[in-house]
């Protein structure tokens, strides 16, 4: 059996001091972390005829979709609770 070297003790010195480095410049959490993006579910409301007039009618003043309008107006009452 041979004899082997003892190992030196801080052969991982200079690491250390990169990844303590790279820890304290390292952004927090939240920068690191992408935005997930949730998928839309489509939901189909029932309203009655006048007021899906009425919704149509400002949909053609507006130029919109019928669809944007109410998600809009929904966003909006949720916000507002």
């Amino acid at each position: 059996m041979t004899a082997q070297r003892k190992p030196k003790r801080d052969e991982n010195a200079g690491q250390k001091d990169k990844t303590e480095q790279f820890i304290t410049n390292a952004e927090t959490i939240d920068q690191m972390i992408a935005p997930v993006k949730l998928k839309k579910m489509p939901v189909a409301p029932r309203f009655k005829a006048d007021f899906r007039v009425a919704i149509d009618s400002m949909t053609a003043r507006r130029d919109t979709a019928r669809n944007a309008i109410i998600s809009y107006w929904c966003s909006k009452g949720v916000e507002s609770k």
